[in-house]
């Protein structure tokens, strides 16, 4: 299980949009000391997380409080990344040297006024604020941060108030404001800089409806690092709307429309919470209109015409969205729904044709694709927009825009953009996610686990240029336009206990052609979730520091690209699979497993997946048939409280060969020495340096490298810095086992 400070370091991570590797000394040391105080007794966990939450005041808040403000609601999860994240690829993000000689306020100050001036919220600050003074325009988005109205004698305080105008005098608050803008006392850069003060008093005091709304979505994004992204904040996490009234029961006939101004009583929808039911095909030309109210709509067949909503709160249950051959004189008819307002649920039953349109306007609208046990061959040639939050009941993502995060409940393939997070929830199935990247700055895909329940991957295909797997396999493949992704990545969330198949990845190029498939480099293994897996050495660097227990498979080549693989401090079993090459003139470089400070079983495996099994350990190389190349490492290895174990690939050993390693002054002498006693078939250990070795020997006496004829070539792994180990078989505990 996670340790109390790794669960902190996930919180915090998923808040500050950083890893592990990246966190400030300052909050090194405040988590640590949170951690030990938890520990105690001293501090509830809950507590630990609100002084983590204040920790984002001058990042994440700025931008979530922000966006909320000046645009339609907080960014998606990539969205942050690029103005939050330290390692992220905006030179300069909230966490830069652009930004580190502004205080809290400026932070505010400056973020809101690129928003509001000229940046992605200008267009709605001006409709909405540029007719308005600067006096008014403080009174409007005071009620708004704060939840009540100022008193005249307040905004003239607010505005009035002398501070210091960094040249040893003095000038008023607004005259502050317009030298940030140096668009004048009324410009809208000024009046957007106002609003950014009033939301830095807001999160500092932590007063009114935006700092409430902005703990509960840093509390939601701690957790597990999914939120209501692209929402606005008051909308998703501030106090739920009214119910409202009870409204008409309406079943009309799909040749009908429905208006709140029809002059037939059946066909008109009221003001309230309407229940119309439509029976048959929405013909064309035919509107549904439910008008205000938080109204259900249930549609049983298709929809060629129109449906729409007024302010939000709706429930719409649709079939197929369809189109009608244009015919001479009659154009096409093409199903539309729009739903207005937000916090919306629109589940679609049914498939879409070209030209059809599903569109939500609004925040915080959700939206579920469920053809389960659909038969027909037509899919999603529609067009999706406005969903902030997607559930896919069947397999497959249709073509959506603007969704922040999604909710895969079946396998299938999905295209997303690092803005988006996908979820794999509540299935077991194979998925295959395509994504593109920026070389330059190198691929971020987040990809979460929630009681994910894969089969074991047992074959795989290499099909032109293609990776197909079976079982709960878990494939990434980032496409760039010009070259491979060299820093590409992908983050593997483990929110709840989770099993896959095999997970692998692969950067590509059209440049390099259709089937060419490199190493997608970097996995990053996070969240408090157990997980048993496969994973492919497609990645070159796993980092599984803040990683629940894990039970896993890797696989190790010898090539010129060192892999690394590191664990948390958690209970792990990691199985090993390590590969060999039979060019003579390659310098492998050297990989590394590092372990953490929990209880780690470390294994010799077949293979990455069970279909292609290899049951000898057969990695050792020797360059240009004379120099012994440096073996893998395993590093941080416990006497007493780690295991390996070697029962798949060396069932037995070779006793008392430490006596020939004894005073050679290079491993390669010692392992030259060592295996000319070592019988065929039979493994060794033995110590040189300070370091323990596991040797292999193969059917031939003496060191030899792998030469592709069966069961040829020796192995070796070296444990770093440790001596004195237990070797055994049979039912004791040792620290090395063998059987």
């Amino acid at each position: 299980m996670v340790t109390p400070l790794q669960t902190l370091k996930i919180y915090y991570g998923n808040i500050l949009r950083t890893d592990a590797a990246h966190i400030p000394a300052a909050h090194q040391t405040l988590l640590t000391n949170l951690s030990g105080q938890i520990d105690s007794g001293a501090l509830s966990v809950a507590d630990a997380r609100t002084q983590i939450a204040r920790l984002a005041l001058e990042t994440t808040t700025v931008a979530s409080m922000a966006y909320s403000f000046f645009t339609p609601g907080v960014p998606g999860a990539g969205g942050f990344d690029y103005l939050v994240s330290p390692t992220g690829p905006n030179t300069t993000n909230l966490n830069s040297d652009y930004y580190k000689t502004f205080n809290v306020e400026n932070r505010f100050i400056n973020f809101a006024m690129n928003l509001g001036k000229a940046g992605e919220g200008a267009a709605w600050f001006n409709a909405n604020f540029g007719a308005l003074s600067a006096r008014d325009s403080l009174i409007k988005a005071y009620t708004e941060i704060f939840g009540v109205v100022p008193s005249p004698t307040k905004v003239d305080s607010l505005l009035g108030d002398m501070v210091p105008d960094g040249q040893g005098g003095t000038f008023t608050r607004q005259a502050y404001f317009a030298a940030f803008s140096r668009d004048g006392l009324e410009g809208q850069g000024t009046k957007a800089a106002i609003v950014g003060w009033l939301l830095s008093v807001a999160a500092k005091e932590n007063i009114g409806p935006y700092a409430t709304a902005n703990n509960a979505f840093l509390a939601d994004l701690g957790d597990d690092g999914v939120a209501q992204f692209r929402s606005d904040l008051l909308v998703a996490y501030g106090s739920p709307p009214a119910p409202g009234t009870a409204g008409l029961t309406l079943t009309v006939a799909g040749d009908k429309s429905v208006s709140p101004t029809a002059a037939d009583a059946g066909l008109k929808s009221s003001a309230n919470n309407d229940t119309i039911t439509v029976t048959g095909d929405i013909t064309g030309g035919v509107t549904i209109d439910a008008g205000a109210g938080r109204d259900t709509i249930t549609v049983t067949l298709g929809t060629f015409g129109t449906i729409r909503t007024s302010d939000g709160g709706d429930t719409l249950t649709l079939g197929h969205l369809l189109s009608t051959t244009p015919t001479l004189g009659v154009p096409a008819q093409y199903g539309t729904v729009t739903v207005a307002g937000d916090n919306n649920v629109v589940t679609l039953k049914g498939s879409m044709a070209q030209g059809t349109k599903l569109t939500a306007a609004g925040t915080g609208n959700v939206l579920h694709i469920d053809r389960t046990g659909a038969t027909d061959t037509t899919f999603y040639d529609g067009e999706i927009s406005g969903f902030q939050t997607i559930y896919l009941h069947s397999g497959g993502l249709p073509k959506v825009i603007g969704a922040g995060t999604i909710y895969a409940m079946a396998g299938g393939s999905f295209s997303i953009d690092s803005s988006q997070t996908l979820v794999f929830k509540d299935n077991g199935a194979a998925g295959v996610l395509y994504s593109s990247a920026d070389p330059a700055r190198g691929a971020k895909v987040d990809l979460h686990l929630q009681n994910f329940q894969g089969a074991p991957t047992t074959d795989a295909q290499v099909g032109r240029g293609y990776f197909v797997p079976n079982g709960g396999a878990i494939g990434l493949y980032v496409n760039a336009p010009d070259q491979l992704d060299n820093n590409g990545k992908l983050i593997l969330h483990v929110d709840t206990d989770s099993t896959a198949g095999l997970i692998y990845g692969y950067s590509t190029s059209s440049a390099l052609g259709p089937n060419y498939r490199g190493p997608l480099p970097n996995l990053d293994i996070v969240g408090p979730g157990k997980l048993k897996a496969q994973i492919s050495g497609t990645f070159t660097n796993v980092d599984a520091t803040l990683a629940g227990d894990l039970d896993l498979t890797y696989s190790i080549a010898v090539s010129d690209i060192a892999q690394t693989f590191r664990l948390g401090d958690g209970t792990n079993k990691l199985a090993l699979h390590f590969g060999y090459n039979v060019s003579p003139n390659l310098a492998p470089a050297v990989s590394k497993v590092y372990l953490g400070a929990g209880v780690d079983t470390i294994s010799l495996s077949y293979s990455d997946y069970a279909g292609a099994p290899e049951s000898r350990l057969a990695n050792l190389h020797i360059k240009d048939g004379a120099i012994l190349s440096a073996p893998p490492e395993i590093i941080g290895f416990q006497k007493g409280v780690d295991h390996f174990v070697l029962d798949a690939q060396i069932h037995s050993l070779t006793a008392n060969v430490q006596q020939y390693a004894d005073g050679k002054t290079s491993l390669q002498d010692a392992l030259i020495a060592v295996s000319a006693h070592v019988a065929v078939n039979t493994g060794a250990i033995f110590t040189w340096n300070g370091d323990t070795y596991i040797y292999n020997q193969d059917h031939i006496v003496g060191v030899t490298m792998n030469t592709l004829e069966a069961g040829g070539g020796d192995g070796l792994i070296k444990l770093v810095g440790v001596t004195g180990l237990t070797v055994g078989t049979g039912a004791g505990s040792y620290d090395i086992h063998y059987g």
